[in-house]
């Protein structure tokens, strides 16, 4: 179809307009095309559900009265992902808050002043104590209680036989 059917002067035609989202508007109301979509679509009452101790397995099943034809699998799923992308979400605020996060200025090592810069301005994690978090803290402590036998390639010659 032509542009001209469109709109009187192609040039400056969507600059003249405004958008008309009331048309998008009404699509709010109507019922997702796909099941994830439908959950989705229900995530807040499923996440308040859960919360006020509803089983999944329960939620399953109103859904499927309600009209949304899914397994307990395909939910457990979806709610998964909805999970995640909540706790993203989270993070981002979180970090984008003020006073939960210092600068790792202690941790930079280049020799290129600019990126000194940059990374000095990464933030580091803050625990809840207020300290800061090792991201490595873990990852040591379990370097240091290694269970059986660990060998080393260059043993201290005192305490040999």
């Amino acid at each position: 179809m032509p542009l001209a059917a469109y709109c009187s002067e192609p040039v400056n035609c969507n600059l003249s307009e405004q958008l008309d989202l009331n048309r998008l508007r009404t699509r709010l109301r109507e019922k997702p095309r796909t099941k994830v979509g439908q959950v989705r679509q229900a995530w807040p009452d499923i996440r308040d559900l859960l919360a006020a101790g509803h089983s999944l397995k329960d939620i399953r099943v109103w859904l499927n009265e309600i009209g949304l034809e899914i397994g307990y699998a395909r939910l457990s799923d979806y709610i998964g992902r909805l999970r995640r992308q909540d706790g993203a979400a989270q993070s981002e605020i979180r970090a984008l808050k003020p006073g939960l996060h210092e600068t790792g200025a202690a941790l930079v090592t280049e020799t290129n002043p600019e990126r000194q810069n940059r990374m000095a301005q990464v933030p580091q994690p803050i625990g809840d104590d207020g300290r800061r978090r090792d991201p490595l803290a873990n990852v040591l402590e379990r370097q240091s209680k290694r269970p059986g036998f660990n060998y080393n390639a260059e043993p201290d010659p005192k305490k040999l036989i």
